[in-house]
């Protein structure tokens, strides 16, 4: 029980540093003796001073559990090294105890990748500084209240000096800013309005799984319940997603296993063309959250002849299990670019929502033909308006199976 007690005080002060939540001292009653601290978090090298209020005589005992965490002299505590102790004052033979947690100091920046011609900041947590440095300034500079400028793509170092001759470093990556269209008409943003229906159900004949993708915060994903749309947006110059990339049409879950509503990161769970625990296959899985999953229209078994004209022909409305399912090219744009730690928000939607309603008015597709035709693998028409070439390869995916929860 001493273990585990001893842990949680561990990571409640931990979590209380990193976030920059400082103990308010305490104020002992008119007679009760107690130290001014009861839990107390301090950078490495720091000192602060414990006092047992209302003792009647002069502390002459006082001891740490580690001195190579924290040690004591006079009620004079010195962090020495990370980790947890207990700084104890003894009066009257009663001992009193200060948990004292003790955090290196470190260098954080507002994220660790940013994109060419944005800025960020960084900043150490503990220790004063005295300069910044960058490795390369061609791919990133630094000003000296810790401003960072990304000047082109790659990888660069910055190091702070501090004035107790400590330095501390971060790698920060540097990106390309996502190409996307100017002015974009409809069919840009639509492309599937114009497939065959051989293209929007077809196996494109892909094997396995994305190596590299886009970093999480290129896009944001945006499922409207209500219209039965998906809507893609990246980041404009004041780094808000307005920008338009991609819009797709939908079926979300029916009313007894509702698609689940709110805002999101999306998982690490990909599967190319798999087949679902309660029955039904469907190509280009990505798991947003929990069970639900952005997925293909269904099919019967592990191949594309096999689609349901029932799928095809519920695209639009809420019949699913909860999962978000999409034309087959929709589902392969977000297999390829939404990365995990992508946001996704899952949003009731309203009739009033004229500006959602006017997209999916447009978002049209194919009908299904009455002779169902023959869908070679890897020989159906591909006119979509990207391939996986042009997908920013910028942070490594790493693929956790179905059913994980990751």
């Amino acid at each position: 029980m001493k273990k585990i007690f001893k842990s949680l005080i561990s990571v409640i002060c931990l979590v209380s540093i990193l976030i920059g939540v400082s103990y308010i001292p305490v104020k002992a009653d008119e007679n009760e003796i107690g130290f001014n601290y009861t839990q107390k978090s301090v950078y490495t090298g720091k000192q602060f001073v414990l006092v047992l209020q209302n003792a009647p005589k002069k502390i002459k005992w006082w001891a740490s559990s580690d001195e190579s965490i924290a040690a004591v002299k006079n009620g004079v505590v010195t962090a020495v090294g990370p980790g947890v102790c207990k700084i104890k004052a003894k009066c009257n033979d009663i001992k009193y105890t200060c948990i004292v947690t003790v955090v290196d100091p470190y260098i954080k920046a507002e994220r660790d990748y940013i994109r060419v011609g944005k800025t960020t900041t960084v900043k150490v947590k503990g220790d004063k500084v005295k300069s910044y440095t960058s490795s390369d300034p061609e791919i990133l500079t630094v000003e000296k209240d810790g401003t960072v400028t990304a000047n082109a793509k790659g990888s660069a170092t910055i190091t702070a000096l501090c004035k107790s001759g400590r330095e501390y470093t971060l790698e920060m990556n540097v990106y390309q800013n996502i190409q996307y269209i100017e002015n974009p008409t409809f069919d840009d943003l639509a492309p599937t309005i114009h497939m065959s229906f051989e293209e929007l159900v077809g196996d494109s004949g892909e094997e396995g799984y994305p190596d590299m993708m886009p970093a999480p915060d290129t896009y944001k994903i945006i499922v409207d319940l209500y219209w039965k749309v998906v809507l893609v947006y990246t980041q404009d110059s004041d780094g808000e997603y307005t920008i338009p990339v991609r819009y797709m049409r939908c079926t979300v879950g029916k009313s007894s296993t509702p698609t689940r509503q709110g805002t999101f990161k999306m998982l690490s769970t990909k599967n190319r063309f798999a087949h679902f625990n309660v029955g039904g296959n469907a190509q280009y899985w990505s798991l947003i959250t929990s069970a639900t999953y952005f997925h293909s229209i269904l099919y019967d078994a592990i191949d594309a002849n096999t689609w349901t004209r029932s799928s095809w022909e519920n695209l639009g409305k809420a019949v699913s299990h909860g999962c978000v399912r999409l034309p087959v090219p929709d589902a392969r744009w977000i297999y390829y670019n939404a990365a995990p730690g992508t946001v996704v928000e899952i949003r009731a939607g309203s009739s009033k929502d004229e500006a959602t309603k006017a997209i999916s008015d447009q978002l049209i597709l194919a009908e299904a033909p009455s002779t169902r035709p023959t869908l070679k693998k890897g020989q159906i028409p591909w006119t979509d308006n990207w391939t996986i070439e042009d997908v920013p390869q910028e942070v490594k995916f790493v693929r956790y199976e179905q059913g994980s929860g990751k």
